[in-house]
């Protein structure tokens, strides 16, 4: 009964230092995995970030658009006054050249 409990203990610290790698092995790997998850983490909080930004210029290129279309019908309508006036000066020339 002695030699069992002997041999028992013989034989469990035979596995546990047979085991160690493995456990080893397992440490390092969930370590990695937590490395991974915190990463992934960054990754994510780095992708809303850029999803933000994308947003707020896709806003900003609205106005822009509202902009440059105002300037172009603002620009539109100075062209019809230049053209008024220009109309204008060639009638007072013909007068003055009779």
């Amino acid at each position: 009964m002695e030699e069992n409990k002997e041999l028992v203990g013989l034989l469990r610290a035979v596995i546990k230092e047979e085991l160690q790698p493995v456990h080893q092995r397992l440490d390092s790997l969930e370590r990695g995995q937590e490395e991974l998850r915190f990463g992934q983490k960054q990754l994510e909080q780095g992708q809303r970030q850029l999803e933000q930004g994308q947003k707020q210029l896709e806003q900003g290129q609205k106005v822009l658009q509202k902009d440059v279309a105002n300037m172009k019908a603002e620009l539109r309508e100075m062209w019809k006054d230049i053209l008024k006036f220009d109309r204008r000066i060639i009638a007072v020339e013909d007068k003055i050249a009779r």
